[in-house]
């Protein structure tokens, strides 16, 4: 071989390897530089080998691993007694891994191997095998101060990471297709309402909640959560027979917000607005500052409040009925003796009603709009 033609293999090499590492330094970077903060983790170290160390599960008939992922997906009882829910999805397990508080929350992670070996090209895909190797690093950093006793308050559960065959991601799914990754994790207690009047009272902006009469779509209950965690909602109120926001398809739907909503389940079938008024009472909110959402006529008589006319600018919240049928007795009886508000959305004529979770999200927005322009006129 000529001389000529070493030195360019050598730097066609060079480049090669310069490529390589830019591809790395930018897809990783951002959310690497969070994370140093507090674990001083190197790019260099977050490499494919520790997939050696994660077992294979193979058999997703036998595999008791599979049948717990299953029984949760499926069965609400399971949930309770075991206190764990399900998400899956790449971009929703990558959201939840960066985030160092939800990360907490996780207990086990089954990727598959097609995910691991695939060549994409998706940001989100390539951010994932970040992360799992993260945690493996901290699972492995937990175990070491287990160990040798060393461990505080602070040190986090190990993670089990696993890697699965496309048959049995497809058998822990709950969806068609499976994105080929699926996390357990720990279900966040339900807040003590002593703990959420003792937040409501040291906030720096008026409290907001958003109660869910029954709403039983888990979608809807997703999309609600998302819109509470994109507008800074103080917390999630479920009145009783409302849909399990731990379903799995609940989840999947909010991408993440269901760990960083607060969520307040009211239990008690009997006295369930009456409960909710004296907590909300407990947080400064007076029940004449608590709006059902309805149409514009209530059917007794009176007209509810445009929710542009809401003044937001004190502590509130909102009550959103079930799909189809409404708002229950218990709620409609409080209107009706006035010791609620109703607030409604004003629409084009011809029009019968909005999705709840549509309904909510535009009341939501349209207080959080109202404190930004209040914010911007006191910072002038």
């Amino acid at each position: 071989m000529s001389f000529i033609a070493i030195m360019m293999l050598l730097l066609l090499r060079n480049f090669r390897v310069q490529a390589t590492s830019t591809k790395i330094g930018f897809v990783t970077s951002p959310l690497l530089h969070h994370h140093r903060r507090m674990h001083s983790i190197s790019t260099a170290s977050l490499s494919t080998s520790s997939h050696m160390s994660w077992e294979m599960i193979t058999n997703h008939q036998s595999s008791k691993t599979v049948k717990l992922f299953k029984s949760i997906h499926k069965n609400k009882s399971k949930r309770n007694e075991s206190g764990f829910t399900i998400a899956e999805g790449v971009r929703l397990v990558t959201d939840i891994l960066s985030d160092e508080q939800s990360r907490r929350l996780v207990k086990r992670i089954i990727v598959s191997e097609s995910v691991l070996n695939g060549q994409s090209n998706n940001e989100y895909q390539q951010q994932l095998e970040h992360w799992l190797n993260v945690v493996e690093m901290e699972s492995r950093q937990s175990k070491e101060a287990f160990a040798s006793g060393s461990n505080t308050e602070d040190t986090i559960d190990p993670v089990t990471i696993n890697i699965g065959t496309d048959q049995v991601l497809a058998a822990c799914s709950g969806t068609v297709n499976t994105q080929g990754v699926i996390a357990l994790m720990e279900i966040p207690k339900s807040l003590d309402e002593s703990i959420v009047a003792k937040t409501a009272n040291e906030s720096s902006k008026p409290p907001f909640y958003v109660i869910l009469d029954g709403l039983q779509d888990p979608g809807n209950v997703g999309t609600i959560l998302r819109s509470c965690a994109a507008s800074h909602v103080s917390a999630l109120v479920l009145l009783p027979d409302s849909c399990d926001v731990w379903n799995p398809k609940a989840v999947r739907s909010a991408m993440g917000a269901s760990f960083r909503v607060p969520v307040i389940e009211l239990n008690g079938r009997v006295g369930a607005l009456a409960k909710a008024l004296d907590m909300l009472d407990d947080c400064g909110i007076d029940s004449n500052r608590v709006f059902a959402a309805t149409m514009e006529d209530t059917g007794d008589g009176r007209s509810s409040i445009a929710h542009y006319d809401v003044d937001f600018d004190k502590g509130a919240a909102i009550i959103l009925g079930k799909e189809g049928e409404g708002l229950r007795e218990e709620v409609r009886n409080a209107m009706g003796q006035g010791l609620i508000s109703t607030v409604h959305i004003p629409m084009a004529q011809g029009t019968e009603s909005l999705n709840a979770a549509v309904c909510g999200s535009i009341i939501m927005f349209e207080r959080m709009r109202q404190l930004s322009v209040i914010q911007s006129a006191n910072a002038n």
